[in-house]
């Protein structure tokens, strides 16, 4: 049956994607379903990515499947990944793009003070997510792609920001401006998650060289 596929994603659960399915009338049901359903979870989700199905029983179910390694509790529909992964195989199966429309519906059903509490928490992260580029070995002069579109560089000019046309970011704000220069409005953006040296993002990056000298002091 035709419906919508989502990617969604929570401020206070920032290693953690949501993947998910509903119609176009039970979007802000589905939404509050998994706020008030989770005790937990003190925000509203946001719409990373939403898109119009011919089957969503079927394309979510797909989905699960390839992120199968990556779900942290089988009972529970959240995986531990790029969101990009998820949303690159979406986009594949998709009738319309509706990720503008969901988030839409989300904002008008979230007040000031959560829209506030949700600011806080993006901010928090954007601290917490601060990448010291010498830390993953990238050396002054490197060229960074961005992921959703790889024609889009930026160069490591600052162990912690970036240039890109003339102009001196941190890697998570040139993130959320790339993000929202499509007009789909994001609060937050973790950098790190978003752009490649040598086709690996730095978060894999960061997260592999983090395991692999762990592993050779075990």
């Amino acid at each position: 049956m035709a419906g919508i596929v989502y990617v969604f994603a929570n401020e206070y659960m920032p290693d953690l994607i949501k993947i998910g399915k509903t119609t176009r009338n039970e979007i802000q049901q589905r939404s509050d379903e998994l706020y008030n359903g989770h005790s937990g979870v003190p925000v509203p989700f946001s719409c990373l990515y939403a898109a119009e199905v011919a089957d969503a029983y079927k394309v979510e179910k797909r989905l699960h499947e390839a992120f199968a390694c990556d779900r942290v509790n089988p009972r529970r529909e959240f995986f531990k990944t790029a969101p990009h992964r998820i949303i690159a195989l979406l986009k594949m199966v998709e009738i319309t793009d509706q990720s503008m429309a969901v988030q839409e519906e989300l904002d008008e059903n979230t007040s000031p003070e959560e829209k506030q509490a949700i600011s806080r928490a993006a901010a928090e992260n954007a601290r917490r997510s601060n990448l010291r580029f010498s830390d993953i070995d990238i050396p002054l002069g490197t060229e960074l792609a961005f992921v959703e579109d790889e024609t889009k560089k930026c160069v490591v000019v600052e162990d912690k920001q970036v240039e890109y046309e003339g102009k001196r970011y941190s890697l998570s704000r040139l993130a959320l401006d790339f993000l929202n220069q499509s007009g789909f409005s994001r609060i937050s953006a973790q950098g790190a998650a978003h752009f490649l040296f040598q086709g690996e993002l730095l978060s894999e990056r960061r997260d592999r060289m983090e395991r692999e000298a762990k592993e050779s002091i075990d």
